[in-house]
Order: structure tokens, then C-alpha cells, then sequence
């Protein structure tokens, strides 16, 4: 279990590093595109087009395991001190698994969507003609990251229900030392 989480875990940062690439490049395109209308009154042609349907899907789909890693998402959590610890696990590996089941199906039906963009050549409408499946082809990638991130940690916690969670029901995958 250790080696699959490592491996894992090694593709997710890789994965993550091109999203902080991804932000990297919209920093210095805005900038540079900001700064070319204020001298010059020109634009980039493309840069607001390409930021948006190629950088931010970028940045979203392929950082989405590596914060579920870190536990950086969004967690609501008034009520779960009121209850159970037992029914707090419970409910935890419940949500995990049908957020898997829901991410499995966005990925799956995004590939076939890139897959048709890619095979009919679809373009972009505007001055350039931006493949369509580039933009697309990083959501099933970080979709299907995420959905056994979630799985990941969906098993784990099993593994671990009958031990005391110090962290309250907080998701995470710990890997002991063999």
C-alpha cells in the first residue's frame, strides 16, 4: 500500500507542479498583456481566450488531488463535534465514496468529449483557431486524479475505523512504516 501511495503521491505533485506553471504563465501573460495595452494600446491577441479555457482548467483540474492531500478543500464541519465519532467516520468514508462516484463520472464522460473534440478536430471560434481538445484533455486527467485520491482515502479510512482519529474525522492518508 505504501509503494502504490507513493507512486501515486509522485504523479500528484508533478501534476500539481504544472498547475503552479499554469499560474505562472497567466501571471506573466496578463501582466505582459496589461502592460502592451497601456504603452502601446495592443493587446495580446488570445490571451484573455487562452488564460481562460486553457490555464484556469489547468489550474483547477490537475491541483484538485494534491488539496484533497493536503486537506485545503472546503470542510463544514458546525455540527460534527455534536456527534458521534463512530457516525462522523461513517458519514466521512459515505461522502468520500459518492464524491468518487461523482468525479468518476465527470472524468469519464469528459474523456469521451475530448476524445470526440480531438478525433473532429474541433477549433475555437475567434482569431486563432485553438484545438478544442486542449483545453479539455486536463479535465478527465485531473478528474480521474481526484476520484482515486478520494478512493485512497475512502480505503484508508476503513482500514483505520476502529482506530482514534486525532484529527476529528478529517480526511487524510497516512501510510505506516513497514
Amino acid at each position: 500500500m505504501k509503494k502504490v501511495i507513493d507512486v501515486f503521491d509522485k504523479i500528484d505533485s508533478f501534476l500539481f507542479f504544472i498547475a503552479q506553471i499554469a499560474v505562472l504563465i497567466m501571471m506573466l501573460l496578463t501582466t505582459a498583456d496589461a502592460v502592451m495595452r497601456y504603452i502601446f494600446s495592443k493587446s495580446i491577441t488570445g490571451a484573455y481566450f487562452f488564460t481562460e479555457k486553457y490555464l484556469m482548467v489547468i489550474v483547477v483540474f490537475l491541483s484538485m488531488s494534491y488539496v484533497m492531500k493536503m486537506k485545503g478543500h472546503i470542510r463544514i464541519d458546525l455540527f460534527i463535534q455534536y456527534l458521534p465519532k463512530r457516525l462522523v467516520k461513517v458519514m466521512d468514508i459515505i461522502y468520500t465514496l459518492l464524491a468518487a462516484v461523482l468525479m468518476f463520472v465527470i472524468a469519464y464522460q469528459a474523456m469521451f468529449m475530448t476524445e470526440e473534440a480531438f478525433v473532429n478536430h474541433y477549433v475555437a471560434t475567434g482569431l486563432i483557431p485553438w484545438p478544442i481538445w486542449l483545453s479539455w484533455i486536463w479535465v478527465p486527467i485531473g478528474a480521474y486524479m481526484f476520484t482515486l485520491r478520494l478512493l485512497l482515502i475512502a480505503f484508508q479510512s476503513l482500514l483505520n475505523f476502529n482506530t482514534t482519529d486525532e484529527n476529528n474525522g478529517q480526511n487524510h492518508i497516512s501510510v505506516k512504516n513497514e
